[in-house]
């Protein structure tokens, strides 16, 4: 992939940094150390100094110069080296001439560590200019002079660097789902059958693509204006390039700027512009390096050429589930009792919605649920909510009686110059037109009519006995992911009937099925509660710089946003909810009943046995709904907890643990694992444990049975070997002390 030499300056050849790897080039490297050393060697001159440093950046309190120049005969001379300027030396500009404490009395008084901060962000602005003088691409010198004089401003207004407006905010990510997320979904997907059948190939499969996100999050992407993809040359890749570099490129040598991984920041659109050349540059260097890689590298990257391609594949189907930012692996467990079908009552899986209920409800069986469910889905049942017998019917129930029975219709409808319209749409348009313009007197005629019919717009028609009653006047921008709404409304004599509801949720699964998951729009004043019933709200979740522009402002209206969520069918959510709540009011009448149950009473006192007995053989205890045995009921009392004293229980465990440390193979496990040693440790691991917190664990009595402590222990061993590939040092060291643990165990215990 070809690309601008738009490196930090610093002596850095144009052809090293033309050189695309899979690593980061090493003379950029040398340039961020070369930087770093530059910014700790100012942070030690003396306070004078780093005031006269700051000073050339900072207004003067006399005059409207912008910063203090060195005298004339001292020009040539470094403040960063060994010049300290007099306080009382003359600005060599000629409309200043003010001394040097003019520029920096409104600082003087600040901390070491503020200044320190002007500091670094006064390096990078003169860095950024050094480089503009050697960028020869104009659309990048153009971003790198905005953040030179940005952080110009910082330094000026003494705020941090922290950029806001029209690019958007990457701590919200500009799409979803993430990079990183497609391709842990893709992962998921095509490889997540490993796990099981081969477990070895699927941890080689997870190190290829983290590979391949870290060379993506280090990789010099194409300029606009190199790029040979024609849609890339349109605006939105421009955007995107724009944001790479101001918040991923840039912030990689200039850390006064925040810094972001390009994988978590952007989604499929920049994915879909960059995959095609990257992959053919990770392939061809490949080709080039993998003799020279050592063996397990070697082993690692076979693996990438078939990898890319099932990528490349996968990213080719616009409907994939990898961009489904909800994507779970297909298992039972996983299983949506929302399922998206056209009727609940007749698709719904009930094994399924039984084991789910199951795990959320530990204590009750399939059985139990399932005759819940038949009782509910049961016409000859009268299932009365005995705890509150009043039943509200949702917004929509009226008008989906009548959509079962044929009374309303719903139909997407729009005018064309390419395709031809039916004149019975015509008349739907014209119909819902007037609709539109008697509802919404304050609207000019002219501008509804202009929009009904434009061939950008559609409307989702409300049809009652075969004539428009209401619709939703909408346009989609299918590239930016969301639904302008421009108009709704349903004719006066139709009102308080539920349909407006109905016509929304309608829109809101036609949206889904087209991939888009977002609503704006402009209310009024008294369309705003009508909205905010639908699920819309005044807090705008939605990035700015996707609707900026695209959307027109109307004076005196609230803008309005709605997220959609993709595993639901909003047409029949209420009918979904309602049935989930008669199925736990019947668990619940279920429960009450067995509460009432009468069980058989204790007879061995009357038999003559005079011991303690275990709180389980209570007939009936354990089948209370949410009873556990208490933790700290007496040991005797307990079936399965051993009859050890704790303090003998704590010693024998220090005792192995002690034997354990001194083991040759135990050093990898003395302490926990080191985030700044091993970064991505924690992503992977998420229940740490090591030799250390063992210990700290017997000395607070926590292991109250050798069980606990065990499975403490199996879980060090096991988190080395999840993490660390069989061939290594770590793996080995967790296999041998394992095997010298379990017999130690036996012998101290037994």
């Amino acid at each position: 992939m070809a690309s601008i030499n738009h490196d930090p300056v610093g002596g850095l050849n144009e052809n090293i940094a033309r050189k695309q790897t899979l690593k980061v080039d090493s003379s950029r490297q040398n340039n961020i150390l070369r930087i770093k050393a530059r910014k700790a060697k100012i942070y030690q001159l003396p306070r004078n100094q780093k005031l006269s440093k700051i000073a050339m950046y900072s207004n003067c309190n006399q005059c409207c110069c912008k910063g203090w120049r060195l005298p004339e005969e001292s020009r040539h001379k470094d403040v960063e080296v060994d010049y300290c300027p007099n306080i009382y030396d003359l600005c060599r500009n000629a409309n200043c001439k003010h001394p040097l404490e003019a520029h920096f009395s409104h600082i003087k008084n600040i901390s070491n560590e503020q200044m320190d901060q002007l500091l670094s962000m006064i390096v990078d602005a003169e860095v950024l200019y050094t480089t503009i003088g050697l960028q020869k691409d104009k659309f990048i010198k153009k971003i790198y002079s905005f953040l030179f004089t940005f952080l110009h401003q910082c330094v000026t207004e003494r705020k941090p660097a922290i950029i806001q407006g029209p690019l958007g905010d990457p701590e919200k990510s500009f799409e979803k789902p993430s990079i990183q997320k497609i391709i842990k979904n893709f992962v998921i997907l095509k490889y997540d059958k490993l796990r099981e059948t081969n477990e070895a190939e699927f941890k080689v499969i997870m190190e290829v693509a983290r590979t391949f996100l870290l060379c993506y999050n280090n990789w010099d992407f194409e300029c606009p204006n190199d790029c040979k993809d024609a849609n890339a040359e349109e605006n939105f890749y421009k955007i995107d390039y724009t944001r790479w570099l101001v918040f991923c490129y840039v912030p990689s040598f200039c850390n006064s700027l925040k810094y972001y991984n390009c994988s978590e920041i952007f989604g499929k659109r920049f994915l879909l512009y960059t995959f095609p050349f990257l992959s053919q540059q990770f392939l061809s260097h490949y080709e080039i390096e993998k003799e020279s890689l050592p063996l397990e590298k070697q082993i690692l990257l076979e693996r990438l050429p078939k990898f890319l391609d099932s990528l490349r594949e996968e990213l080719q189907n616009d409907k994939s589930e990898i961009f489904n930012p909800a994507f779970k692996p297909a298992s039972n467990s996983s299983v949506s009792y929302v399922a998206r079908t056209k009727r609940f009552a007749d698709t719904v899986n009930e094994n399924r919605f039984a084991k789910r209920m199951r795990r959320e409800v530990e204590d009750l069986p399939d059985d139990t649920v399932l005759e819940a469910i038949n009782r509910v889905n049961d016409p000859n049942i009268n299932c009365t909510d005995v705890m509150n017998p009043v039943v509200h019917s949702a917004r929509d129930d009226h008008p989906k009686a009548e959509e079962r029975r044929g009374i309303i219709e719903f139909h997407v409808v729009g005018n064309s110059m390419l395709n031809k319209v039916s004149l019975l749409q015509k008349k739907w348009l014209l119909d819902l037109k007037n609709v539109f313009a008697h509802r919404l007197p304050r609207m000019p005629k002219e501008y509804i009519t202009q929009q009904v019919f434009d061939g950008n717009h559609k409307t989702l028609a409300l049809i009652k006995y075969g004539r428009p009653i209401g619709g939703i006047c909408f346009r989609s921008f299918p590239t930016q992911g969301f639904i302008e709404i421009v108009f709704c409304a349903v004719e006066d004599k139709e009102q308080i009937k539920g349909y407006g509801s109905h016509l929304m949720n309608h829109l809101k699964d036609y949206s889904i099925s087209k991939k888009i998951h977002h609503f704006l729009t402009y209310a009024d004043e008294n369309a705003v509660e009508f909205f905010k019933k639908q699920g819309f709200s005044n807090d705008i979740k939605f990035p700015r710089s996707e609707y900026f522009g695209y959307i027109k402002d109307y004076e005196g209206a609230y803008l309005m946003h709605c997220e959609l969520h993709p595993g639901i069918i909003y047409t029949q959510f209420s009918s979904v909810v309602r049935k989930q709540k008669e199925i736990i009011k019947e668990l619940f009448k279920h429960r009450q009943q067995e509460m009432q149950k009468v069980h058989p009473g204790l007879t061995c006192f009357k038999e003559g046995f005079r011991r303690s007995i275990p709180f389980e053989a209570i007939p009936g205890l354990r089948d209370i709904y949410g009873w556990k045995l208490p933790r700290n009921t007496p040991k005797h009392l307990r079936y399965t907890e051993e009859i050890n004293d704790p303090e003998v229980l704590a010693m024998q465990l220090s005792n192995i643990l002690q034997l354990i440390k001194n083991h040759k193979c135990s050093w990898p496990f003395l302490k926990p694992v080191s985030a700044s040693e091993v970064p991505d440790y924690y992503d992977h691991i998420k229940y740490p444990m090591d030799l250390k917190t063992i210990g700290e664990r017997i000395k607070a009595r926590y292991y109250v049975t050798r069980h606990l402590f065990k499975a403490d222990m199996n879980r060090i061993f096991t988190n080395c070997k999840i993490y660390n590939s069989p061939e290594t040092e770590y793996f080995q060291c967790a296999e041998k002390l394992e095997i010298y643990f379990t017999n130690k165990l036996k012998e101290l215990l037994d």
